[in-house]
């Protein structure tokens, strides 16, 4: 068990107006996966981590689902191409780490009185992946990206390694994709995955603009 509270939703609606905590956030989430990312070897895993995340889905489930949710054929052409991107990647083997595949503030726990980060939690989805993804969550649709850059500062010097921001960025808009696509079935306003339909497109369009097209 990991000490301190879970509270995602309210501990969001502090960063979007706290720059500050964002970093001081952003700075612990580094150090953690530091130390994930460089304490654990190939060796430790083969043979029962799996090679690749469980999330996103695959693209064609993605696909097949998404002209169910929306009926803006520029948005669909647009989720299509970054499937695209997504699929034709090509991961170095230096770049493949235990990743935790979905670290986000929903498995983060805090200080409840002083927000500090006591630790992260769920790794029911960890793989030996692409060292990316475990940043992907660390976007959100603020004018300053603070957690994330922060997360980087001590990352990146400590192992020295620059990560592709425009990767982050890809796989944040693909994972968005993915959750819409789930919403195959669900009313607009019923919350999925905690948010509402206009929430879900809010979160893709915003993504989109930021994730390379090319």
């Amino acid at each position: 068990m990991v000490a301190g509270r879970c509270e995602p939703w309210a501990l969001y609606e502090k960063i979007k107006s706290d720059a500050a905590l964002a970093r001081k956030i952003g700075r612990a989430i580094g150090a953690i996966l530091v130390e994930q990312h460089s304490r654990v070897t190939r060796s430790d895993v083969e043979g029962w981590l799996p090679a690749h995340v469980s999330w996103p889905e695959p693209g064609d489930w993605i696909r097949e689902r998404i002209i169910d949710v929306v009926d803006d054929q520029k948005l669909v052409a647009a989720i299509g191409k970054i499937l695209e991107i997504y699929e034709g990647l090509s991961i170095d083997a230096t770049d493949r780490v235990l990743v935790h595949a979905d670290l986000g503030l929903h498995n983060l726990a805090a200080d409840p009185e002083t927000d500090e980060v006591c630790g992260v939690f769920d790794y029911e989805e960890a793989a030996w992946a692409d060292r990316h993804h475990d940043f992907r969550y660390l976007v959100f649709s603020l004018p300053e990206e603070a957690m994330l850059e922060a997360a980087l500062a001590v990352y990146e010097p400590a192992l020295g390694r620059t990560l592709d921001r425009s990767r982050i960025w890809l796989y944040n808009a693909v994972c968005a994709a993915s959750f819409l696509a789930s919403r195959r079935g669900v009313p607009a306003e019923q919350r999925w995955c905690g948010r509402t339909l206009a929430e879900d497109l809010r979160w893709v369009r915003d993504a989109l603009n930021r994730a390379p097209l090319s």
